[in-house]
């Protein structure tokens, strides 16, 4: 019987000994390639790419906030400046804020990718365009103008629905396969 794990393979197939039905391939390269081969959308480069963005965005965030550290004298340990009206704790506050929700972001970013890679990359991007804008707002002193990027949450929100819709798609597929 010929190798089911890989057509490359044309190794031949052992009986299943794992009493589920399913037959282990002889071939070591075939093994190989099976484990290492994940079926991603021909799309996917465009998650990954809005990852990267995302990733140069709290970077650039990061930079920034060392700028203003160096500016205005702040040593190390101290995460905020203890004056009254400090853009020093702007450009620290919009940082952080990006970082609390960059966990969320990513997940949300690859679980909806899978199914929409290019939804997910608009959303993306819309999240990551909309938190400069919200960075260079509240990087005005004026923490106010922040909520000129308030509509990066959009991007979020999308990337939300986008994944529990592909995986309610997931789940329904398990419990009600299609009939061929």
């Amino acid at each position: 019987m010929a190798c089911s794990v890989s057509p490359l393979c044309g190794a031949a197939r052992k009986p299943p000994r794992n009493g589920i039905g399913i037959g282990i391939c002889s071939s070591r390269a075939a093994r190989l390639r099976a484990r290492a081969a994940f079926p991603l959308p021909a799309e996917f480069g465009f998650v990954a790419l809005t990852a990267a963005s995302s990733a140069v965005l709290t970077q650039w965030q990061a930079v920034q906030v060392g700028i203003q550290r160096r500016k205005v004298g702040l040593k190390y340990p101290q995460m905020y400046e203890d004056a009254e009206k400090s853009v020093f704790n702007c450009y620290q506050r919009a940082h952080q804020n990006t970082l609390e929700s960059y966990p969320a972001f990513l997940a949300l970013l690859l679980v909806s990718g899978l199914g929409y890679p290019i939804t997910a990359s608009v959303f993306g991007m819309v999240w990551v365009i909309g938190r400069v804008v919200y960075s260079l707002g509240y990087y005005t002193g004026d923490p106010n103008n922040r909520f000129r990027g308030i509509w990066n949450a959009f991007g979020l929100l999308g990337l939300l629905v986008t994944s529990i819709v592909f995986g309610s798609s997931q789940v329904a597929a398990i419990f009600f396969p299609r009939v061929s």
